[in-house]
């Protein structure tokens, strides 16, 4: 929600912010002024720069050009240059005299042919006589640019005979240095595209001068041009101080303006807001007590908009109203079931057309009359006393649950209903409304259906037995005599006749379960021998798919109170379905274990394991992975649905734990025929079965040790790999973890779950003990030397069990 904020403030602030503006105009106006006068005045110095810069670098060649020529007519210079060979000493210091202190590189003597004369005439490079040609042919010296470099030429005259000359090599670092030493600006000297010197950024947005020097002066022959760049930035160090200056000068005057503005603005608000508050406490019709014109037509409108809108709301209203009942009239015409209104007395109020058609009455034959007149004589009866026991306080017998009843219509035919009844305030009065459906159809398809369930019992599952026993016959007795294609197809045939039987069983059993018919004959039954009769059932099918099984126990006494051939169903479920989940090659595990008063039934499989988006729904009806899976290995999902309830039905628990590409294990507990009574030190030590300890390993003689030493103080499950570890931890908690050592597999991730969910592990090596043990890791036992007493009490301290004397 938005900040409300008073007229007064708003008033004050628009009219600061216009006086802000106005400075702010002002200033900006002012700044721009100034800077021009600062673009003007920097524009006219670059100009006054280039040209000074120019002028001393023509000034610098120019003293370059007289050190030579006072040197070439010199009358020593001139001697030397007749007697050749006696003054040599004499000229060889005047040359070197031009190079000191001036930007002279290098100078020598050539004679009236322009060959160099002295000692360096074979290790000057730059000298050639084209270089002074014409000053020998004109008698004049001269200044040359050539391939990036300034020569100064001057002849030595003999009775106005040119003898010979003087030649200077012209350093432009040190020619240009004095020029552009004075210079702060960004600067580019460019000498015949030849040479250059630039400094700074010439490319910055700014002011830019470019400049050739003069015709009349010395280097104005030459294509010498300087450019300067003053970037716009600098300007602001210009006019920064004068900037600040009325910045300040601003912000102190505006402390008096803001106390005026908000002033002015409460002053012209505070009209207004009696305005507003005589129309917030609904005193109509409201009077401006300021004088103002604008704020009495403000007025006037308050109370005429009032008044327009007392008399919308008084038309809405009602017309909402009849609105409102139209609809609800519409929607009770035309929905397709039956409804009907009662008041408390029991008298209809309202008859739908549905409810009409139901029925065979119009609605004027039954409004008004007590609603028992569409109910058989020997429920019309009950109904006053329902209605009165409701209205008394008593527990309502229909009223917010749905219910099957049985209707008549005006023949007196009666059809059965599906009747739901609310309850409503209508005016203060309390009334009924029953909603009625014909259920006919209904009862007809239930009735089908019961029909076709007892025809597939009755008629369908008999003659497939009988062929399915033909075609045994027929297999067993006359398989060798048969044609291999015959025999094949006899064996197809065979085949599919038992998986239509065992889906017709499988639907009969889940109808019998929906019903709640399936009936069980409890009888004292050796679960060992359920076991083993049942893997030996399914040695023919584990054969087909090339799998191997496997039956592990630890008693062959194991007693339950059971139906036989209902826990033989469970058993073939699950191993079928372990089998037909397995590749070729695969071994399937059957354990058998006696834990606390409960036998526990293991089936384990490597095969495919369950995708993690159905383990939800694995129990469920119908239920498989996915079409592919039912396509490859059959079934109809039905399975470990009802194996799910015939566990149930003997009082036990089923559960499963799979890793997808792993494989996955159903195990289920069934309670003992009676549980052993136990001494009273161990009906003690029955509080520590809580702790649940997971042995990893595949030794199986320890594993029964373990279990037979430590029961009943913990139990103890187990894991044949670090991977089923992994996936157990997942599953179910557990206080310690016991693991043989050296596994076969790596053990970090195992080791790095333990550390992460603090679960204390002891090691049992196989004789190793220089292995560096993880902080998870909180004992070590050598397996040969193992005493399970000592390794008892020393799991009852990790655990911090309460009575440590039982253990």
């Amino acid at each position: 929600m938005a900040t409300k904020t008073s007229i007064a403030n708003r008033f004050s602030r628009l009219l600061l912010l216009l006086l802000v503006s106005f400075l702010l105009l002002i200033v900006g106006a002012t700044t721009i002024m100034e800077i021009f006068r600062i673009e003007r005045q920097l524009q006219s110095t670059l100009h006054s720069d280039a040209f000074n810069t120019l002028g001393l670098l023509d000034l610098e060649l120019k003293t370059q050009q007289r050190a030579v020529s006072r040197t070439a007519q010199s009358q020593l210079s001139i001697n030397s240059l007749i007697n050749i060979g006696t003054e040599q000493y004499y000229f060889h210091h005047a040359l070197e005299d031009l190079t000191l202190y001036t930007a002279i590189e290098d100078a020598l003597l050539f004679d009236y042919a322009g060959n160099a004369l002295g000692d360096r005439q074979g290790d000057i490079g730059w000298f050639s006589p084209q270089l002074v040609t014409d000053t020998l042919s004109s008698g004049r010296g001269d200044v040359k640019f050539i391939n990036g470099s300034f020569y100064i030429i001057e002849p030595i005259n003999y009775y106005y005979a040119v003898q010979g000359g003087i030649i200077a090599k012209i350093n432009l670092d040190r020619l240009t240095e004095a020029a552009l030493a004075n210079l702060d600006h960004s600067y580019d000297l460019n000498i015949h595209q030849k040479w250059g010197n630039s400094e700074g950024d010439l490319d910055a947005m700014g002011i830019k001068v470019s400049m050739y020097p003069a015709q009349d002066l010395l280097i104005g022959k030459f294509d010498i041009s300087i450019t300067l760049n003053q970037p716009y930035i600098s300007m602001l160090k210009e006019i920064s101080p004068w900037l600040t200056n009325f910045s300040i000068l601003a912000l102190i005057a505006m402390i008096p303006l803001v106390i005026i503005t908000k002033r002015i603005g409460q002053k012209m608000a505070t009209p207004i807001v009696e305005l507003a508050n005589e129309v917030k406490a609904g005193e109509y019709p409201v009077k401006a007590h300021a004088s103002d014109a604008e704020l009495a037509t403000l007025a006037e409108v308050f109370n005429h908009a009032t008044q327009e809108i007392n008399r919308i709301n008084e038309q809405n209203i009602q017309e909402e109203r009849q609105s409102g009942q139209s609809q609800i009239i519409a929607i009770v015409d035309t929905v397709i079931d039956a409804i009907i209104t009662i008041d408390s007395q029991g008298y209809i109020a309202t008859f739908n057309p549905a409810a009409e058609g139901l029925f065979g009455y119009k609605a004027s034959e039954v409004v008004s009359q007590k609603v028992n007149i569409l109910m058989p004589h020997k429920f019309a009866r009950d109904h006053d006393t329902y209605i009165n026991n409701y209205l008394s306080g008593k527990q309502a017998r229909i009223i917010g649950v749905g219910r099957e009843v049985v209707a008549r219509r005006k023949d007196g035919s009666t059809f059965p209903a599906e009747l739901s009844v609310s309850e409503m305030q209508v005016s203060g009065k309390r009334m009924f409304t029953g909603i009625i459906r014909d259920i006919t159809s209904r009862k007809q398809d239930e009735a089908m259906k019961s029909e076709f369930v007892a025809t597939v019992s009755h008629e369908l599952r008999t003659p497939l037995t009988s062929i399915r026993g033909a075609l045994g016959l027929i297999l067993g007795k006359f398989a060798d005599e048969l044609p291999p294609k015959t025999h094949k197809m006899l064996t197809l045939a065979l085949r599919n006749c038992e998986r239509l039987t065992l889906l017709i069983n499988d639907i009969l059993d889940i109808e019998k379960l929906k019903s709640d018919q399936m009936v069980y004959t409890f009888h004292r039954n050796n679960l060992y021998s359920i076991i083993t009769r049942s893997i030996e059932d399914n040695q023919d099918y584990a054969r087909q798919h090339q799998v191997r099984m496997s039956f592990r126990t630890e008693t062959e006494n194991a007693f339950i109170i059971a139906d036989s051939p209902r826990m033989q169903q469970v058993m073939a479920n699950l191993i079928s379905n372990a089998i037909k989940y397995s590749k070729p090659g695969d071994k399937v595990d059957i354990l058998l274990s006696l834990q606390g008063g409960e036998y526990k039934v293991e089936v384990t499989d490597v095969g495919t394991g369950i995708p993690e988006e159905f383990l939800d729904h694995i129990f469920d009806r119908f239920s498989q992975a996915d079409s592919s899976d039912t396509r490859r290995v059959g079934g109809t999902g039905l399975g470990l649905a009802i194996t799910k309830s015939i566990i149930e039905a003997h009082k036990g628990s089923i559960n499963f734990f799979s890793t997808q590409g792993q494989g996955s294990t159903f195990f289920f507990t069934l309670p003992c025929e009676n549980a052993p009574s136990l001494p009273k030190a161990q009906q003690v030590a029955d509080t520590l079965a809580e702790f649940q300890i997971l042995f990893v390993g595949h030794n199986e003689d320890l594993l029964t040790a373990l279990r037979n030493q430590l029961y009943p103080a913990c139990e103890i499950s187990a894991a044949e790999s670090v991977s089923r570890a992994n996936l157990a931890l997942g599953q179910q908690p557990f206080q310690l973890v016991m693991m043989a050592f050296p596994q076969n597999e790596p053990i970090d991730k195992l080791l790095d779950q333990l550390n992460r969910r603090n679960i204390p592990t002891v090691f049992l090596t196989d004789g190793i003990q220089d292995i560096k043990l993880p902080e998870v890791v909180v004992a070590t036992h050598d397996i040969h030397a193992l005493n399970i007493g000592n390794l008892k009490s020393e799991l009852c301290l990790i655990l911090k069990t309460s009575v440590p004397r039982v253990c």
